[in-house]
């Protein structure tokens, strides 16, 4: 048999070699020429080259009759003379009787009961590691020269660059095709209104950007910590529809020789959902990818929000005026609200979200319009009725770690009642400062007669002596930064009894005496004499006018 490495044809072989692998950067097209090539040149039956991938050897190239088992055959760390090989960084070879040797791994689809001799030569990169393995077979026995065996590891080593520049161009062709992926997702996102719209794109650029068999998308439901799927690609892929918070693994997993990543989606430190795909190990990729998805996704849900809270308003604004607004039916049908059920108007000052969240809990169904010093609600009643809800809102209130003033109405039905029922809330609301004197709660009811006080108009023109006189009272309180008229209030509720007074004030009752006579010299009162009842009143007007400030009848 001809041995083509003879010193004579070693230059011409070599130069052959160096052409083919400068050829072309496609990797699987040089792999074939040099298979053919040394095939031809070295006579031998069947040439095969394995690359290392996952700590296996894969065969990406093999002459005729075995070009279709390339991808399909590999060999497993230490199987084989081609690992052998590798392993020690030299070559190996095998005269005669290939299978008896213990070195050999028999593979069926190569038919190696057919080859007598096999030489593997390691394919050795620049920066000195073991890339690959070039396998060569001949039926016959055959003593490989030391000549031969030398221009097989110098075809080796231009094969190990040759595969090196493919590999490096086919990273940098991958990394644009990544960039550009990543740009049409951006401007994909960026056109989104809906989540309906966003979401399926994201699974779908996703599977592209990642080069993965599927890609799904999970949002949390924070009351559950579940993740919700809600995006699949491509169409018909399956997968779980539900998964806890609690399960979630780590980014990358492997089963057997599949891979999968999982990563999640954060915008702000806020966990809002999950990017899963199997068939790839892209975590980094993925991540940019479930990066520019969050981000899309916090601004759709803010725009939603905005959406709704002016939805909200416009809805409040038309019931609290009472007017008949055309649409006013299907407003509420888009928000969810029934209006010939049974709800209640609560008014809360100053805003909490801790209320917020505790009241839409205790009353599902609700609907909140959040203002700069308030927080309107339409609570809708629960099947225990109007008693059962005002028990679980003292509750909350209770429990809230801020004080907060409420003010519930009476139960209203029918879009013609809400009026009343805004109406009523913020008169109840005014109570917990007028009747009070803190931030606390109280329904229509509790108002008493008071209800009719504050239907009252602040009339400054209206001349009034007891009105005149606790003024007067209210007026050194506000210049001196003492404490007169809640000393009135608490003795004409106490009914003038000095020691449940000095108790309530905390204060000793001599004090509560010499405050009592400060007051009458002040305003001109005589509490011996004067109708109580008038006074008291005048101390609610008062309290009113406080509450109001100066601006007149609003919402505090």
């Amino acid at each position: 048999m001809g041995t083509p490495a003879a010193h004579t044809g070693e230059s011409p072989f070599l130069y052959a070699i160096i052409s083919t692998v400068s050829s072309s950067l496609d990797l699987d097209e040089v792999l074939g020429a040099v298979v053919r090539l040394l095939t031809d040149a070295t006579s031998v039956h069947a040439c095969f080259v394995y690359l290392i991938e996952d700590d296996r050897l894969v065969l990406e190239a093999a002459s005729e009759p075995y070009a279709h088992l390339v991808g399909e055959i590999a060999l497993e760390r230490g199987e084989g003379l081609a690992w052998w090989a590798a392993e020690r960084k030299e070559p190996a070879w095998i005269r005669d009787q290939l299978l008896d040797d213990p070195r050999v791994k028999y593979v069926p689809e190569l038919e190696e009961e057919r080859f007598q001799s096999l030489v593997s030569v390691p394919i050795v990169g620049k920066d000195g590691n073991v890339i690959g393995v070039v396998s060569s077979h001949t039926e016959a026995p055959r003593e490989f020269t030391e000549a031969e065996v030398d221009v097989l590891v110098s075809s080796a080593s231009l094969v190990a660059g040759a595969i090196e520049n493919a590999r490096l161009y086919e990273e940098m062709r991958r990394r644009v095709d990544e960039l550009e992926h990543l740009t049409e997702l951006g401007e994909t996102l960026a056109r989104a209104e809906t989540l309906g719209d966003l979401l399926p794109a994201v699974a779908e650029r996703g599977a592209r950007v990642l080069r993965a068999e599927d890609c799904h998308v999970y949002l949390l439901d924070p009351a559950s910590e579940q993740l919700h799927l809600r995006a699949s690609a491509p169409r018909g892929a399956t997968a779980r529809a539900e998964i806890g918070l609690a399960e979630l693994g780590p980014e990358v997993a492997r089963s057997g020789r599949s891979t999968s990543v999982a990563v999640p989606l954060v915008a702000n430190d806020e966990l809002l959902g999950l990017l899963a795909a199997t068939g790839t190990s892209e975590v980094d990729l993925a991540r940019a990818v479930a990066n520019q998805a969050a981000v899309a996704i916090k601004k759709i849900e803010l725009i939603e929000r905005l959406t709704e809270k002016n939805l909200i308003k416009d809805f409040f604004e038309g019931l609290a005026g009472g007017e008949a607004i055309p649409g006013l039916e299907g407003r509420a049908a888009r928000l969810g609200a029934d209006l010939d059920q049974r709800y209640v108007v609560l008014t809360a000052s100053p805003p909490s979200d801790e209320l917020d969240r505790a009241l839409a809990a205790a009353a599902p169904g609700s609907l909140f319009d959040r203002r700069d010093d308030s927080t309107r609600a339409l609570l809708r009643l629960p099947a225990g009725g109007h008693e059962q809800l005002v028990e679980e809102i003292r509750s909350i209130h209770e429990g809230l770690e801020a004080p907060v003033a409420i003010g519930i109405s009476n139960p209203c039905r029918g879009a013609a009642t809400f009026a009343a029922g805004f109406e009523e809330a913020r008169h109840a609301l005014l109570g917990t400062t007028v009747l009070q004197g803190t931030k606390g709660l109280m329904t229509y009811e509790d108002l008493g007669p008071y209800k009719y006080l504050l239907r009252m108009p602040l009339d400054a023109g209206v001349r009034d002596e007891h009105r005149d006189a606790v003024a007067r009272v209210a007026e050194y309180d506000r210049q001196r930064s003492t404490a007169l008229l809640r000393t009135l209030e608490e003795f004409l509720r106490r009914r003038g009894n000095i020691s449940a007074t000095a108790e309530a004030l905390y204060v000793h009752p001599n004090t509560l005496r010499q405050r009592l006579r400060r007051i009458g010299e002040l305003s001109g009162l005589d509490l011996r004499k004067d109708d109580w009842l008038m006074v008291e009143i005048a101390v609610k007007m008062a309290r009113l006018q406080e509450a109001l400030g100066p601006g007149g009848p609003r919402e505090p």
